[in-house]
């Protein structure tokens, strides 16, 4: 008897705590109000019936249901372009200013110059790329309207592609 109260109760909790909240995902989303305008992002920690707690910069943020409109997966466009032209600009001033100065031509630069120059054109260059890359993105929209039942929806997307996250890291 002893045994069968103990399986029952090991069944009941198991269901409990597999309804509550989606853990860890590690998915990078921005969560936007009703009106529209972006209020929070960061990285899911976890999803519960009434609410999403994200990870960002150090901290744990909790938005309530009632507070959530749109959700976007993954980081904007702009973050693309933002990265592309650090990436280009600094790389190509590094080159321009370990070249050193000309000594003799038709056109002489200092490396301060040619650091300059790289430094614009690669911010140019690198910002070009980041904008042709995010058109490959594949950022997927949510929109929850506060509803409880389209955040289950959104609760279950995440729990695919979590899955499917660690069966491509497992293969690899």
């Amino acid at each position: 008897m002893k045994y069968l109260i103990i399986a029952i109760i090991l069944i009941l909790s198991i269901n409990v705590s597999g309804q509550n909240e989606v853990v860890d995902a590690n998915i990078f989303i921005r969560i936007y109000n009703l009106q529209g305008k972006k209020i929070e992002k960061g990285k899911i920690k976890s999803i519960s019936n009434t609410s999403i707690e994200l990870y960002s910069k150090g901290k744990t943020i909790e938005v309530p249901l009632s507070k959530i409109g749109i959700i976007k997966t993954k980081r904007s466009a702009g973050n693309n372009v933002a990265k592309g032209a650090l990436i280009g600009g600094v790389s190509l001033a590094v080159l321009g200013y370990s070249d050193g100065d000309d000594n003799s031509g038709l056109a002489l630069f200092s490396a301060t110059d040619k650091a300059a120059f790289g430094l614009v054109g690669g911010g140019i260059l690198g910002a070009a790329i980041g904008g042709v890359t995010s058109i490959f993105k594949k950022s997927k929209l949510y929109i929850i309207d506060g509803n409880e039942m389209k955040l289950k929806d959104f609760k279950e997307a995440m729990l695919l592609e979590r899955m499917t996250k660690a069966k491509k890291n497992t293969e690899i």
